[in-house]
């Protein structure tokens, strides 16, 4: 039996992971919520990364102390190397919005040339491939935006933890289970979610076998809208904090949209190098993106970003290309071959 049929084996290190860690996050999370959460499933954009004191001054890259461990769980290998992604806009979404991330979503499989030079999303997203599984089969190279559905307040404008798979389950009537694909759940600026803005930007969780998922565990995701809850700590650094006064230009004209593409990136990252909670992350439970949390250019330190592209007509901050030569900001991704943060394969 090939490893990660089913996801047969995944289950089975994943209960013992949920086993294990259970208890110790039982304080921070609902009894329901609980059994879905595994160590690095939140993340907030935290700025306060320490720069490494070195002989002659200070280290402005930040260089995480502990490298990540794998804990001989599954990666995303995806089909055919290929992560289907589904995606949920609950609440009010502009055109705009939805557009600006879509965009976002159709950058990791374009067919449109780039320029060599260029940053891209794809080679960010090319970072991933450094993580492989006990058969060596690396993270899958593309992820595919495969489909997407509106739910306008089906459960109300506060959510617990709890709802967000209710979603993702009731979703699977129209995109189907696959423990290969990804679900991801976005919510707008008005609506209230469990530990939003308290402690977390996002999670990421799995469901355990059942019958609504055809006994597979589904990965899935959620992050909200920072804008007019959170803006200074999850669109960072697109409202004032650390060093900055001012935030910075959003490259598409919304804090919140691009402050929660930060958080998506970081969450994608963190599904496909530990979807179950047993692949790679450090031991404090920071995942492939996270441990570089708050570093997005060269010369980045505590409560400064690093220096970043501009747009010269309209003065925005960025870091990477994506679909139709978009703009966005996504944060370093810890590269296991060169053992250090990094924005590209």
């Amino acid at each position: 039996m090939a490893f990660l049929d089913g996801y047969k084996y995944a289950a089975f290190l994943s209960f013992v992971a949920f086993t294990v860690f259970s208890t110790s996050v039982a304080d921070n999370a609902s009894s329901h919520s609980t059994a879905f959460l595994h160590p690095e499933s939140k993340f907030r954009q935290v700025r306060k990364f320490h720069p490494v004191r070195k002989t002659g001054g200070f280290s402005y890259s930040p260089e995480p102390t502990v490298a990540l461990d794998y804990h001989f769980g599954p990666v995303m290998t995806g089909r055919n190397d290929v992560i289907k992604m589904f995606v949920i806009y609950y609440g009010h979404f502009s055109r705009k919005q939805k557009r600006v991330l879509s965009h976002f979503f159709k950058s990791f499989s374009q067919n449109e040339t780039q320029e060599l030079h260029k940053p891209t999303t794809e080679k960010w997203w090319g970072l991933t491939r450094q993580y492989v599984d006990l058969y060596e089969t690396p993270v899958a190279a593309r992820l595919v935006y495969e489909g997407e559905k509106s739910n306008n307040y089906s459960l109300g404008a506060s959510l617990n933890q709890s709802d967000i798979q209710t979603l993702v389950v009731k979703s699977l009537e129209s995109f189907g289970a696959s423990s290969r694909s990804m679900y991801l759940v976005l919510t707008s600026e008005d609506v209230l979610v469990e530990r939003f803005c308290q402690n977390v930007c996002g999670t990421h969780f799995f469901t355990f076998p059942s019958d609504a998922t055809n006994d597979q565990m589904l990965p899935y995701a959620w992050i909200g809208n920072p804008a007019k809850q959170c803006p200074e700590i999850c669109a960072w650094p697109y409202a004032p904090g650390g060093f900055l006064k001012e935030g910075l230009i959003p490259p598409n004209g919304d804090a919140g949209i691009d402050g929660m593409i930060i958080t998506v990136a970081n969450l994608l990252a963190a599904m496909g190098t530990n979807p179950f909670g047993n692949g790679y992350y450090r031991e404090d439970g920071l995942a492939a993106a996270a441990v570089c949390q708050g570093v997005y250019g060269d010369k980045a330190y505590s409560g400064y970003p690093g220096n970043l592209l501009v747009d010269k007509s309209t003065n925005a901050s960025f870091n990477v290309y994506g679909y139709k030569d978009s703009k966005f900001l996504v944060p370093f991704m810890w590269d296991p071959a060169t053992q250090q943060c990094a924005l590209q394969a």
